[in-house]
């Protein structure tokens, strides 16, 4: 199938695009093989340009605040604005979006709480904090190639 820009087809994708797992292997470096292979068919049931909020941790920010206060706020991101559901399949890394309206404001809607303000980056705080951990936004464009970037603001007050 030919188009005004040339041959369209499945090899332009591949050129213009990674693989989710070069994508994973870049958010999360220190992820296993297999925890690899769990978030990319994760990633694979999101529909196409569906906006993928994957949050990779600030390990100083566990030890500072513990594990349990991180996993308190996972769940926020996967709960916020639902009813009985979660958009992350219990991985607490990876939250499913329809619209990145909707990410946006459950970001917003955390942030705006009391007891997760700990989780954003505050440069007026004192002591000096950490937020707690790295924002990724990602898009499926095709059968296993993404689109994504680091949103370096997301975690910021």
């Amino acid at each position: 199938m030919n188009d005004t820009f040339g041959t369209s087809s499945d090899n332009n994708i591949n050129e213009m695009f990674v693989s989710t797992r070069e994508a994973l292997e870049t958010i999360l470096p220190q992820a296993s093989e297999k925890d690899i292979r769990k978030c990319e068919e994760q990633i694979s049931k999101a529909d196409n340009f569906d906006p993928v909020l994957i949050i990779s941790a600030n390990q100083n920010w566990i030890n500072q605040h513990t594990y349990a206060a991180y996993q308190t706020v996972m769940n926020a991101f996967a709960t916020e604005n639902l009813q009985n559901r979660r958009r992350d399949e219990d991985s607490n890394c990876i939250f499913h979006f329809p619209h990145l309206t909707d990410l946006y404001a459950v970001r917003g809607n955390i942030r705006g709480q009391q007891q997760y303000r700990n989780a954003f980056f505050d440069p007026n705080a004192q002591p000096q904090q950490e937020a707690i951990g790295t924002a990724w936004i990602l898009y499926n464009v095709a059968v296993r190639r993404s689109d994504f970037a680091e949103d370096d603001s997301f975690f910021k007050q």
